[in-house]
């Protein structure tokens, strides 16, 4: 063997020069020391540091001390055999990552299914082309580095969302906060609610306070542009505005101005639809203002018979220097006012028709009996019948006044 070449002993092709490649840890496994020596030596040349084994035994022995990066290895071996040696780093946690690449004479298809059952990468047949073995195991190393690097990538992913979730829980324990832990009670009236936003963090926002001690009760219903961590934030300057702006005057459209003039210098983007009613237990009214919000619904049940307030004003927040009016309304005992949002007449089923007004009138015309809970419940009900297996596409807020 001394006057041949290494590659011509063994039947092999020399490899054609390519570019040198980053070091990688390879191990070589067979039972021929020429084989094991052509290999190296070829695969040294590209920069590749190579660990050599004449069986499967040495070979588990390197596996278990040394970051191996890819493993070629013939089938048949004394000890334990390169099948052997495939189903042991396949069953190993630290180790099933690996590309193995088979080594096996030409012929030998039995065994070829055989490995590729087990989970090998490749097979090489003997005689080699050095060619195509470095072209291999280059692929080989370059498709573990990518799958290496996807794996890093949804691993910073996977922490982003985890990021992302904590920061849309604490927006939505915020949102949360911001809402009512209950409503004003009062031999005047009786008060309801139902909140129902269709993302974690919502854009809905409703509130009541009691003014002038006691004789007048403020109830606002307001809806968000958009959901998520940015809505909430706007939710949260809506609370405060409104609450700046509901003890500062009684009269809504005032409110609506003070808190459009807040909204207007602090929002960069999105805007806000409010409708704002102050009613007063002495005189029997329902002083009124509104935003760009839906019409509210008053039902008169001793006569059933229900009509709408309708909104005077462009939307909160967007333009500077809007003038609101407020309305007023004679309210008598038995009246049912509902604030709502949007999302509640604009639910749509498969067909992309919505919910509709009617459908709301008539389901409260329906339970004008009932308190508003059942009311409530009989609302989404319906609105969950039209859908079917369509899911609302905006938040969903309910607040009812009833005059007693």
């Amino acid at each position: 063997m001394a006057t041949v070449g290494p590659a011509q002993a063994l039947g092999t092709t020399a490899p054609a020069t390519s570019p040198a490649e980053p070091e990688a840890l390879l191990l070589v496994v067979d039972d021929d020391p020429d084989i094991l020596r052509v290999v190296k030596f070829y695969l040294t040349k590209q920069r590749y540091q190579v660990f050599t084994a004449e069986n499967g035994r040495e070979a588990i022995a390197i596996l278990e001390r040394t970051p191996i990066e890819l493993i070629l290895s013939d089938v048949m071996m004394p000890e334990v055999n390169g099948m052997e040696l495939l189903r042991y780093v396949r069953a190993s946690p630290m180790l099933r990552d690996i590309p193995v690449v088979l080594i096996s004479a030409e012929g030998e298809a039995a065994k070829r299914v055989a490995g590729l059952n087990l989970g090998a990468d490749d097979f090489i047949s003997k005689p080699f082309n050095f060619d195509e073995l470095i072209a291999r195991v280059h692929n080989h190393l370059r498709l573990r580095r990518l799958q290496h690097e996807v794996l890093l990538a949804n691993e910073a992913l996977r922490q982003q969302n985890e990021r992302l979730k904590e920061d849309l829980e604490a927006a939505r324990a915020t949102q949360m906060a911001l809402l009512p832990d209950s409503l004003p009670e009062s031999e005047h009236y009786a008060l309801g609610s139902r909140y129902l936003p269709v993302d974690r963090v919502g854009g809905d926002f409703f509130d009541a306070v009691v003014l002038e001690h006691g004789r007048k009760l403020g109830v606002i219903v307001s809806d968000v542009c958009g959901h998520g961590i940015s809505a909430a934030f706007i939710t949260a300057m809506t609370k405060i505005t409104f609450r700046d702006a509901c003890f500062r005057s009684s009269d809504p459209a005032r409110v609506l101005e003070l808190m459009n003039r807040s909204l207007s210098t602090t929002l960069k983007n999105g805007f806000v639809t409010a409708f704002y009613g102050v009613y007063d237990t002495v005189d029997h009214t329902l002083t009124y203002a509104s935003g760009g919000h839906p019409p509210l619904l008053v039902q008169r049940r001793t006569e059933r018979r229900i009509f709408e307030l309708e909104p005077q004003a462009t939307f909160l927040g967007f333009f500077q220097g809007v003038k609101f009016t407020s309305d007023a309304v004679v309210v008598q005992r038995g009246d049912r006012i509902l604030f709502y949002t949007d999302g509640l007449y604009e639910s749509q089923d498969d067909k992309a028709e919505a919910f509709g007004m009617a459908r709301i009138k008539q389901v409260i015309q329906d339970h004008a009996d009932k308190e508003l809970p059942p009311l409530f419940d009989a609302l989404l009900d319906q609105l969950r019948a039209h859908a079917g297996r369509i899911q609302p596409a905006d938040d969903i807020t309910m607040v009812g006044l009833d005059i007693l």
